[in-house]
This record gives C-alpha cells, structure tokens and sequence, in this order.
C-alpha cells in the first residue's frame, strides 16, 4: 500500500464504465480538485482481507498476506485529464493473481501530480449504487487458470474491480 491518503473532500466522479473487449474504461470529472497540470495515474491498491467480510479464513489470510503483501497493486495507468474530465483503461489481464489465490478485489485511485489520491465513486444522484447497478464480468486466461474480472460499486458508492478464479 502507497503512503498516500485519499482527501474526503475530493473525488473522482465516475460517469461511465465500460466493460468490455479485455478492457475496464473509466471516464467522469474530478470533483473539488484542481485539474493541474502534469501527469495524473490510476492506481488499484489491494484490499487486504481484514477488510472483506466473507474471508474468515486465518489460512486463506495468511496465505493472502505472504502472496500479496509487499507486491504492488497493478499499474499505474495512465489518466487523460482534461478540463476536469477524465478517461482512463484498466487491461483486466493485470488483474489476474498470483497462485495459489482464487480472489482479490482492488480499490481504484486516481493520483494527481502533486500525490494526492482520490477515490472513484459515484456519489452525485442516485443513493446506494451496490444494489442497482451490475457490471459484466469478463473471462481471461492470461497467467494460467481462467479468471473472471468485475467492476462493482461498494455500499458507500466507491467503485471497486474484483477478480475470482472461474470454475
């Protein structure tokens, strides 16, 4: 996990995902931050599974723990920011894991050039996204077994991407 802090005060207003053709494509404005100039990145920071209820497992959270921790998430990926709208893509073949995991889930950021981070969610207009929206899934192979990636909106409207091992 990077040292950097996501403000409350600011976030990245997700207006479209796309699913579709190996890639996840994210586009919406940043909100209450300054579109400066310089290179602005996506980056997916792992959510260890302290933070996700339905891992009760001490082994699979160890073994998530030796996998996973001190590797850095996928990316970064480059943004394209433009008067205060942004476009990004996700390849959903870096999101396959290491083995022996089956599962892992990644909270997307957009870094700005001055290293502040903002949170993708969808906030403005319709409350509780998690039970209304649905995204596809998309197969890959990429790295051995066949993976199924997804992107979801959290209970608190924040944008995540899931991947699980298909059977």
């Amino acid at each position: 996990m990077s040292a950097v802090t996501a403000t409350a005060a600011a976030w990245a207003e997700i207006e479209q995902v796309w699913a579709r053709d190996g890639l996840i494509t994210l586009t919406g404005t940043l909100q209450g931050a300054a579109p400066e100039s310089g290179p602005w990145r996506l980056r997916l920071d792992p959510v260890p599974p302290e933070e996700r209820p339905a891992l009760r497992s001490r082994l699979h959270r160890r073994v998530w723990r030796a996998r996973m921790s001190g590797r850095p998430g996928p990316g970064p990926y480059d943004v394209t920011v433009s008067d205060g709208r942004f476009e990004t893509a996700v390849p959903v073949n870096d999101l396959v894991l290491p083995r022996p995991l089956r599962s892992g889930h990644w909270r997307p950021c957009l870094v700005g050039p001055d290293g502040s981070a903002l949170r993708l969610g969808r906030h403005l207009g319709v409350p509780r996204r998690a039970r209304a929206i649905t995204f596809p899934g998309q197969r890959t192979t990429a790295r051995g077994p066949r993976f199924r990636v997804r992107p979801y909106y959290t209970a608190d409207n924040h944008l995540a991407i899931g991947s699980r091992r298909a059977s």
